[in-house]
């Protein structure tokens, strides 16, 4: 009987290599992208070009720490080295963009699916050409380079809720002055998932007192009547 051929190649596989900005907190590093403690693999090139997308997404300034790009594993032209994604996003610097310099692209208001009532705003930053998603309940507020939320880009992003987060804070934990350069934007949110919120149950959401004149609530009105 004649011996069956048996097929050993194995599946493309791709990382991705991460070169630190010549003139950044990282010049001179590079290497396979790593997080965790392990180098990042992937069998489907569009998994490591989300990966990169979601790290150039996250970081919102207009000089990045460093650059990606996917790389077939098996190639032995690059040294086996690696660069770790927390030591990049230890050198993120803080957000720089204008606070007040934002589009409101669009709005989403409803239950999802845990009994968990959600304003959600889309806001464009002209100046970093990027958009983030804010999202107010009763309990908080979150921040994200991506609609995890209501995934109208069908992406799952809420899947990779680490890789898009930008700010998570809790309204009993917190102070608005805490915001910093979101506090604009985290306060139209508010207002808008007050209102939605008092035309759907009749009543505006019970917030910290800190918190209810950013959500447009007179602390002193027993009441809580929404000022709009």
């Amino acid at each position: 009987m004649k011996k069956a051929t048996i097929k050993i190649t194995p599946p493309p596989v791709y990382a991705i290599w991460a070169e630190a900005r010549a003139d950044g907190p990282l010049a001179g590093q590079a290497g396979y992208l790593a997080e965790n403690g392990e180098r990042l693999f992937f069998v489907q090139r569009a998994e490591a070009e989300l990966k990169i997308a979601d790290l150039r997404n996250s970081c919102l300034n207009r000089q990045p720490a460093a650059r990606y790009r996917c790389v077939d594993y098996f190639n032995s032209s690059l040294p086996n080295q690696d660069l770790t994604v927390e030591a990049i996003r230890t050198y993120y610097p803080q957000p720089d963009f204008d606070p007040e310099e934002y589009v409101l692209k669009g709005q989403a208001f409803g239950n999802t699916g845990g009994g968990c009532m959600v304003g959600t705003a889309a806001f464009h930053l002209p100046s970093l050409d990027k958009t983030v998603w804010v999202n107010c309940s009763c309990e908080g507020v979150s921040i994200s380079s991506a609609d995890y939320i209501w995934n109208t880009d069908n992406s799952g992003s809420w899947e990779r809720y680490e890789d898009v987060s930008l700010l998570d804070i809790s309204f009993q934990d917190s102070q608005p002055e805490e915001l910093g350069v979101w506090r604009s934007m985290v306060q139209n949110t508010l207002r808008y998932m007050t209102e939605r919120y008092a035309a759907f149950s009749g009543s505006p959401p019970e917030l910290p007192d800190s918190w209810k004149s950013e959500a447009g609530i007179q602390p002193s009105d027993p009441t809580m009547t929404m000022s709009y």
